[in-house]
């Protein structure tokens, strides 16, 4: 009995051997199975991760070895143009609040929320700019050029007074800086074309237009005795200053040399014959 079982043992060594096998044969059988189903998902356009944790899209090209992949195209949008738009002036950041041309047409000045002054050179279109100047603690409402566009008037928006600049000179700072002492918003300013005045406009009902020579110095104020003043102009002759009111008339003031020298005289005309309170129709006076 004792021999039988050791002659036993090789054999059931060999038996055991052989299940080990099916076993291992069996598992590697299925794991092959597995991998085919989960290839046959992602041939089927499942999407999958592709390196840096990209998903790549369903029917997306391969790139071919050596070229870099395509980039996709993105439709641009493009800036309406009006057919007969000549140019643009790009440089503000934010709303533009004027824009005025020089007398001489040669330089262009805009002013923004920005609080920034761009002078601009119209000799070659698109225009170039000759200074973009930062406005310390402020922003500019208006501005207008000297007649011989060497010097830019600035009208500022909080402080409500006027700076003077070179046009060519950004690092040379303001030239002149005065106050107009109007109690509301300026909402424009106007350098004479002979270039003795500048006009401060304003909604201050008492004070609405202030006239300075470039060096400060007042030489007067008008009231126009309106309770809405629309606007207000310099003459081509710089004889006179004149405002539009909610009247339905024009009120004209002379500006020139009297007995107490060079400064505003007084109300020169008053133009009337509208009515309706700002109707349709325009009248021309001579």
């Amino acid at each position: 009995a004792t021999l039988t079982s050791e002659k036993m043992l090789p054999l059931i060594a060999v038996v055991a051997a052989l299940l080990a096998g099916l076993a291992g044969w069996w598992f590697l059988v299925g794991s092959k199975q597995q991998d085919k189903v989960a290839g046959g998902a992602d041939a089927a356009g499942a999407p999958h991760k592709e390196e840096g944790g990209k998903k790549k899209k369903k029917g997306a090209a391969e790139p071919k070895p050596g070229l870099p992949p395509k980039k996709e195209k993105k439709d641009d949008k493009k800036e309406a143009k009006h057919p007969q738009q000549v140019c643009m002036f790009k440089g503000h950041s934010s709303d533009i609040l004027q824009l005025r041309f020089s007398g001489t047409c040669k330089v262009a000045g805009t002013v923004a929320e920005d609080r920034r002054l761009i002078v601009w050179d119209l000799k070659s279109l698109p225009p170039a700019q000759l200074m973009n100047l930062p406005l310390e603690l402020d922003h500019g409402v208006g501005c207008a050029f000297s007649p011989d566009d060497k010097f830019v008037a600035v009208a500022m928006g909080r402080s409500r007074e006027v700076r003077i600049y070179k046009t060519k000179g950004a690092k040379e700072g303001i030239q002149m800086q005065f106050k107009t002492n109007h109690s509301h918003d300026i909402l424009s300013l106007d350098w004479s074309f002979d270039g003795k005045f500048l006009v401060t406009f304003s909604d201050d009902p008492k004070d609405t237009i202030r006239i300075f020579k470039p060096t400060g110095e007042s030489l007067g104020h008008i009231n126009p005795g309106a309770l809405v003043v629309y606007s207000c102009a310099v003459s081509p002759d710089s004889r006179f200053v004149s405002c539009a009111t909610m009247q339905c008339d024009a009120r004209i003031w002379e500006v020139g040399t009297g007995k107490d020298g060079y400064k505003l005289q007084g109300k020169a005309m008053e133009l009337t014959g509208r009515s309706g309170g700002g109707g349709a129709t325009g009248h021309i006076w001579g």
